[in-house]
């Protein structure tokens, strides 16, 4: 087992350094008001009557041929194939986002796993016992299911079956092994390239959702992102962890929340054993409905399968819902819709991208302007094309996309009608941390958590006869602190205050239990820094000190 460790394993993968663009096929326009955050692992949990389903992202930089892949379960699971796009649109429609609205002309201070398959057991009584449950393949994977009663002949088994094992393994799969456990374990086929991976779907019996974060301890970054959905009949919470809610003075307002992670990596380093999620969206599923599975999309098999001309092909896809957006551009023209780089890896087994293009264009826009590049861009300069053939096996090619591309979708789209409630949470871990493995449960009795947050800033009176950028103002935050900017916000630096306005424990039921309030110490943090709290809060905090004085000269009287 001493291979350089190149494979990311747990729930979900995370890379090794940069994440590889083919891993990922993210198309999602960006949006200037919303903080960029790479989480390392992302999952959607859903549960209902004693089944977990788990749709969980593969992310991974590194050879095909030392990818590998393992889950612990509670019980045998069923495996099918699942969509980046989900994750694409979860991302985007649940984003916490910062917005400032300014205002001009103040002169106050405002107030305040295979369908097809079958998981049987039974092994040949002459042979010593086997861990191998079952194994098969799906989509660019091979798979196989073992018992885990014991470590030795369950790690023994991946060896043999050439299943990449990260050095560090045997040190932190103990706690997972126990009679009655399994594991699941992925590698990509011989032929599969690392542009083939997508997302599994992993069905399996278990009252509750767990991410076995100790295990990815292995093969864990500093500050690790971790991401997860959870879809029920209420709002998700961490059974296990403490949950955090920001102090939303410690925001980057004026860019947009653009220090947000380093503001989550500060709240998990001031929660005890730096084990805390913050909710990010709490709320309704019908953010997600119909954007993924609208009425008509993709069209119909029979008739796509029917186009033999690979142009007419790919313009039947960007007609019919394949691909995403293309990222958005200033100007006035609008860019053509871009295939997922999962489409565009299964696109290239059938329809060839001439090797001599690539230094001129990139696989999006070759099959986004196919008709251009195989008609009359080929008609003068036929010798690129020469020696590749462009008969196209529509049949086949369409098999595929509906495998791995049609039905996953659909089915991740069915999820947001058949679940009222959806939870965003998300945390950062570093290695030494991972040490408790996250449990997520529900408590109904919870408020909803927007993930819009909008703050104001009110320029003072004289900012006609200045700068803008240097005239004094007033930044107002959601949660109404008050941080006064003298010299504008040309050089305004966020205030040094704790990243943690409450850290709480969620129960199944009942309202927050508070562990630590700061929000007395980040008054006094803003007023030291020459910042404050509005006019209501700063007369109860008067008050406050009015009642303190009073108490004091009554004893000494």
């Amino acid at each position: 087992m001493n291979r350089r460790l190149a494979a990311l394993f747990t729930a979900t993968l995370f890379s090794i350094g940069a994440l590889s663009a083919k891993a990922c096929g993210c198309f999602t326009p960006p949006d200037p008001s919303v903080p960029v955050v790479q989480a390392g692992e992302r999952l959607l949990f859903s549960v209902a009557n004693g089944q977990v389903t788990a749709h969980i992202q593969i992310q991974y930089a590194g050879s095909a041929s030392e990818f590998g892949w393992l889950l612990p379960l509670p019980s045998e699971p069923q495996l099918e194939l699942g969509t980046d796009e989900l994750f694409n649109q979860l991302t985007a429609q649940t984003q916490p986002k910062y917005r400032l609205q300014r205002n001009f002309g103040s002169c106050g201070q405002r107030n305040l796993f295979s369908p097809t398959a079958a998981f049987g057991k039974g092994t040949d009584e002459s042979l010593p016992p086997s861990p191998l449950v079952i194994e098969g393949s799906i989509g660019p994977y091979n798979y196989a299911v073992l018992k885990a009663d014991s470590k030795q002949p369950m790690l023994d088994w991946l060896e043999q079956n050439h299943y990449f094992v990260p050095v560090g393994t045997d040190d932190v799969v103990g706690p997972y092994v126990h009679t009655g456990a399994f594991f699941l374990a992925l590698k990509l086929k011989p032929s599969a390239k690392v542009g083939d991976l997508q997302p599994v779907v992993v069905h399996y019996a278990s009252d509750l959702p767990m991410i076995p974060i100790v295990l990815s301890s292995v093969a864990a970054q500093k500050n690790m992102g971790i991401q997860v959905w959870v879809l029920g009949q209420g709002r998700a919470i961490p059974r296990n962890y403490y949950h955090t809610v920001l102090n939303d003075a410690a925001i980057d307002w004026l860019n947009s929340g653009a220090n947000y992670n380093d503001v989550i990596i500060r709240a998990t380093g001031e929660a005890p054993g730096h084990h805390t999620f913050v909710t990010e969206y709490a709320g309704t599923s019908k953010v997600m409905q119909k954007l993924l599975n609208p009425e008509g999309r993709f069209g119909s098999a029979s008739e796509l399968a029917a186009i033999t001309d690979p142009a007419k092909y790919v313009a039947y896809l960007l007609q019919h819902g394949f691909g995403q957006p293309a990222p958005s551009q200033p100007g006035p023209f609008v860019q053509p819709a871009q295939l997922t780089s999962q489409e565009l890896t299964i696109l290239q087994r059938y329809i060839p991208f001439p090797t001599a293009l690539t230094k001129d264009v990139t696989a999006p826009q070759y099959y986004s302007q196919l008709d251009y590049w195989l008609g009359s861009y080929r008609k003068q300069n036929p010798g690129i094309f020469a020696g590749y053939d462009f008969t196209l096996d529509s049949a086949a090619l369409t098999v595929e996309l509906e495998e791995r591309v049609v039905n996953p979708t659909v089915a991740a789209g069915v999820l947001f009608d058949q679940y009222p409630y959806l939870t965003r949470l998300y945390t950062t871990l570093s290695p030494e941390d991972m040490t408790r493995d996250p449990v997520f449960s529900f408590n109904r009795d919870l408020p909803e958590v927007s993930n819009l947050h909008q703050a104001t800033l009110d320029y003072q009176c004289g900012y006609l006869n200045r700068d803008s950028s240097t005239a004094p103002a007033v930044l107002t935050t959601e949660q109404g602190f008050v941080i006064h900017l003298p010299g504008g916000v040309s050089n305004a630096k966020v205030p040094p205050v704790s990243a943690s306005r409450r850290i709480e424990m969620l129960r199944e039921a009942g309202p927050p239990e508070v562990v630590t309030d700061n929000s007395r110490s980040i008054v006094m943090q803003l007023g030291a820094g020459g910042c404050s709290l509005g006019q209501s809060s700063v007369r109860g905090f008067l008050w406050a000190l009015g009642l303190i004085a009073l108490i004091a000269l009554r004893r000494r009287g």
